[in-house]
């Protein structure tokens, strides 16, 4: 049967707090090629203290590309199963606490990163918004004709991107691993075609347009006028990527992180 979203109960407390690693467990499950998501959330305590945890729940919930939903588990502190320790955004009168205003807080400020201007000297890891992986140099090839895939985020340097100008706004994008760029063998216009990786030569199938989509990118070829996709929406390691006709869909979207 197959798994494409995990759940987590998060009941916390003083002697089990939010441990310091909770963004990155969300992250490893998400890594798996699922969406995850908090679905009994409730911290003991109250004031500042309180809302600072809930803040940090929150907040790792929207670092998480596929953090899809958080469920607080009740909604006055005397509905809860642990109303003792009074544990829920609204008192027992139906009041809003500290816990609510940090909690609303952090959703507002919560939006997806816009990717901003491209810097051609920085690096970058590209994050496909669907899977939450990686566009990789498959196997950390150095020739000509490399598989270009997608694979869990590890931050190496064939996870690594580099948009060198082109100029009209289209880019070569290069492997700070090989020194290779993203390129569509032969020039092909098909729907389907290989993403590879070839010595930088400036042609037209080597060159990208990064459009801005709701926070994310999507890299279209100048040559083709297909978008960069992981085909079939595949969250596996190693899934081929490919160009597309340009739908739109998560799967063609990319969100750019700077990392060098």
């Amino acid at each position: 049967m197959p798994i494409d979203c995990v759940g987590l109960q998060s009941h916390f407390n003083a002697q089990s707090p939010v441990p310091g690693n909770y963004q990155t467990t969300l992250q490893n499950f998400a890594n798996l090629g699922v969406d995850v998501q908090i679905t009994e959330l409730d911290i003991e305590g109250s004031g500042s203290a309180q809302a600072a945890n809930y803040e940090r729940v929150v907040k790792a919930c929207l670092a998480v590309t596929r953090c899809a939903g958080i469920t607080v588990w009740g909604i006055r502190d005397t509905d809860s199963w642990r109303a003792y320790g009074t544990p829920l955004l609204f008192d027992g009168s139906g009041n809003k606490k500290p816990a609510y205003t940090s909690t609303l807080n952090a959703l507002n400020g919560g939006t997806i990163p816009q990717p901003g201007p491209i810097d051609p000297s920085a690096w970058y890891v590209l994050v496909n918004r669907n899977s939450g992986k990686a566009l990789d140099v498959y196997g950390k090839a150095t020739t000509d004709g490399g598989r270009i895939a997608q694979w869990s985020r590890n931050d190496g340097t064939n996870q690594q991107w580099q948009f060198a100008d082109s100029g009209g706004g289209y880019y070569r994008v290069k492997s700070r691993h090989s020194g290779k760029v993203l390129d569509v063998p032969n020039s092909s216009t098909a729907d389907g075609a290989a993403v590879q990786q070839w010595t930088d030569h400036g042609g037209t199938n080597q060159q990208f347009r990064a459009v801005e989509s709701g926070g994310y990118v999507k890299l279209i070829n100048r040559n083709s006028n297909k978008a960069v996709e992981v085909q079939g929406s595949s969250t596996a390691d190693g899934a081929n990527v490919v160009q597309y006709t340009d739908s739109g869909g998560a799967n063609q979207q990319w969100q750019l992180v700077r990392v060098g």
